[in-house]
């Protein structure tokens, strides 16, 4: 039935778009209006070239810089510490100047990292050890200070007002020092290189004093900065770095690409109005490269955020136990302090174990027990550790060191898996493993990650190990791939060919992954597996939030594969789960051309 509406014939289904665009864009439109009327009131009632103004510009200043610092993570593709702590640092150097503000926030982060190097040994807490790194910044603050009002260093440093921004130097040196521990220097090294690039990017815009006063005087330009976070942030598609992050994914130069993208982009915000109004025009994708703000939205609509309190890895320990799922034995699980007696009594009996905290990324703060020296220490994937040490480790670990805003963690301790032999000849050491995306159900994207010399034996791809891809359908090897933009066509440690392989026992592979998937109630998530010796395929963990890099080992984009399952009809939702697996396999080797009736 068609109806009159706004002096056209609507379809219902149109009326109904509409209605929904409205309950999402309404509330923030209403936000929109708001602050242009408030400016314009104030417009009119007081000379904004004037002074009135003026006195705040602090204020305008962050969100100038915010801005800045915004659009560099989420258009270029910059990692940095934190998005407010560079705010807060460039305004040190704003207030100081570019070289005795770099001079002051370079002397204090060494202090802060040479006070975390002394105080390690004493395994303090993480209360603390931060409180601790605050007293020594904190004084340096008061020499410096002092050196200042003295004439022994230049004047501009005698402003307390430079000095509060630095004391967030403390926090970075503290987290620098600890991702140096859990992930080799490469990776920190990198993102506090960009976190200084961004610190002096917000410094430059902030030292443009004309633009600055414009925008303290256009209140269009304060909606305008508004409406442009909500629009990139809420945009999909791929950064600046993740063009020559995936270059080797696209069938064009990575320039053409880029431009290609923009048409894209101007044709699906000219596709977004046309629709408000009945359009049935399509929207176009930019390429099949996942980027990371496009997955992000994925895991937004298919993972729902209550699952998130149950989905550390004790909790989900417990649920692949209780149904059935293959995984290693738990041996304890402490979560207060006055437990760590239990811990201490396991350490003593056990020679071989893995210790994790119940959150963390990428490997944080897990460590492999692999035996005992003859003086009763520990060997371990961190060089020989006593008792105490990984009690302190313990200690912080339930005080929040790895836990998201440093509230209270849980300690998992495991039984570590004798990798079996197939893949542990690939790699030579370490234990290796494998990653299964599954998504509603359907094993999607897999790769293997091997452990190398330059990885210090861990399987993780940020440390230097190489991602494998597989293929869904045969779990076929199709060579290597590793973080620093290389390609391998044999391991670079045993020389084994990484195309000529393929993984046994690849049903029941598949099998435990969507099996551990379901159990976890995700519906986009990457499924850990190690294969057992003894056990076979037993599952680690499930990651809600699944990298990217294995693009880049299979040699395909992920959106492809994600648009085809989201095409299918609705009854494919109620498939089983070995019928999920035999389609999935079977699309895969038909290059993911999911048939119209996709049967």
């Amino acid at each position: 039935m068609l109806e009159k509406w706004g002096g056209s014939r609507t379809s219902l289904a149109t009326r109904e778009r509409i209605r929904e665009t409205i309950g999402v864009i309404g509330p923030f439109a209403v936000l929109v209006v708001t602050f242009l009327l408030t400016g314009w009131a104030l417009r009119a009632t007081i000379d904004l070239g004037t002074e009135p103004l003026m006195q705040y510009r602090l204020f305008f200043e962050l969100i100038v810089a915010g801005f800045v610092i915004s659009l560099l993570r989420s258009k270029v593709g910059l990692v940095t510490y934190g998005v407010f702590g560079p705010i807060i640092i460039s305004y040190m150097l704003l207030e100081s100047g570019v070289f005795w503000g770099t001079f002051l926030f370079v002397n204090l982060f060494l202090i802060a990292l040479v006070t975390y190097v002394t105080i390690e040994p004493f395994n303090l807490g993480t209360a603390h050890r931060i409180g601790t790194m605050i007293v020594t910044v904190g004084i340096a603050i008061t020499v410096i200070h002092l050196m200042a009002d003295l004439r022994i260093l230049s004047d501009t440093l005698d402003g307390l007002g430079v000095f509060f921004p630095a004391i967030i130097t403390g926090w970075y040196a503290d987290r620098f020092a600890r991702d140096l521990n859990e992930r080799g220097w490469r990776s920190p090294s990198i993102r506090f290189i960009w976190t200084i690039v961004s610190i002096l990017t917000a410094y430059l815009v902030l030292r443009n004093e004309a633009l600055v006063n414009w925008f303290i005087h256009t209140p269009e330009a304060w909606v305008a900065v508004l409406v442009a976070n909500v629009w990139f942030g809420s945009r999909g598609s791929l950064r600046l770095k993740e063009y020559l992050r995936f270059r080797r994914l696209f069938d064009r130069p990575v320039v053409t690409e880029f431009f290609i993208a923009l048409r894209t982009r101007l044709h699906n915000a000219r596709t977004y109005v046309a629709r408000l109004f009945g359009s049935d025009r399509n929207y176009l994708e930019e390429n099949d490269v996942l980027a990371i703000r496009r997955r992000n939205q994925y895991i937004n609509e298919y993972n729902p955020p209550e699952l998130n309190p149950i989905l550390d890895k004790v909790s989900m320990k417990k649920a692949f136990h209780d149904a059935g799922v293959p995984t290693p034995e738990t041996y304890l699980v402490v979560e207060e302090l006055s437990q760590l007696d239990l811990a201490e009594r396991l350490l003593e009996d056990r020679e071989e174990f893995v210790i994790k905290p119940d959150s963390g990324y990428g490997g944080e703060g897990i460590i492999v027990v692999t035996g005992r020296t003859e003086s009763g220490a520990y060997d371990t994937s961190k060089g020989t550790l006593a008792k105490d040490e990984l009690l302190g480790h313990m200690r912080n670990i339930i005080e929040g060191q790895y836990a998201e805003m440093g509230l209270r963690g849980n300690v998992l301790i495991e039984q570590l898996i004798e990798p079996d032999d197939f893949l542990l000849d690939i790699a030579g050491l370490g234990v290796p493993d494998i990653r299964v995306i599954v998504f509603k159900g359907y094993p999607i994207m897999s790769m293997t990650r091997l452990p190398t010399e330059e990885s210090d034996g861990a399987a993780n791809l940020h440390m230097g190990a190489i991602g494998v891809g597989l293929s869904i359908a045969s779990g076929q090897a199709l060579g290597g791939y590793q973080s620093r933009q290389k390609w391998f066509e044999t391991h670079p440690d045993t020389g084994v060919d990484l195309q000529e392989f393929r993984i046994p026992g690849w049903d029941e592979i598949l099998e435990v992954a969507t099996h551990a998937t379901a159990v976890s109630r995700l519906r986009y998530a990457g499924v850990d597996i190690v294969i057992d010796e003894e056990l076979g395929p037993v599952v680690l963990e499930v990651n809600a939030h699944p990298g990217l890099g294995i693009q880049n080992a299979t040699f395909e984009g992920t959106l492809e594969r994600i648009d085809a399952i989201d095409s299918l009809p609705p009854s494919y939702e109620l498939k089983s789960a070995d019928e999920k697996i035999e389609l999935a396999r079977r699309w895969d080797e038909n290059g993911w051309e999911v048939p119209g009736d996709a049967e």
